[in-house]
């Protein structure tokens, strides 16, 4: 995430402008809303979220557990694996955009949709 977007005109630090920045990434509301299912192993959250490739996927997933809202567990069978879930800070945000979701099934109808792409 780019610094500049979390700042203010005045070069102050926004936690407002910081959290949208964020949420405001390609792919990371997805992540985060896929991932509030609880574990998930890489191709599985890639099928679900769907659309972004796997590079993009892998560097998203990195950031947000660099920024420590997702866990990354190494399964140790044969053959290993790995998991992802929400940290208890990511599980927060990802609830703090449960009514987004909400807002969406109430007023956003597919007809809605060709508008908004076309």
């Amino acid at each position: 995430m780019e610094s500049r977007l979390a700042r203010t005109r005045d070069g102050d630090f926004c936690p407002v402008r910081a959290t949208l920045a964020l949420v405001g990434q390609r792919w990371v509301p997805r992540i985060l809303y896929e991932l509030l299912d609880g574990k998930r192993r890489f191709n599985d959250l890639a099928v679900t979220v769907g659309g972004c490739n796997s590079r993009t996927l892998r560097d998203r997933l990195k950031t947000l557990e660099e920024i420590g809202l997702v866990e990354r567990h190494l399964v140790a069978t044969m053959p290993p694996w790995v998991e992802y879930e929400l940290s208890t800070r990511g599980r927060e945000l990802a609830q703090a955009m449960l009514p987004l979701a909400e807002w969406g099934r109430e007023h956003m109808k597919s007809d809605m949709l060709v508008a908004v792409e076309g």
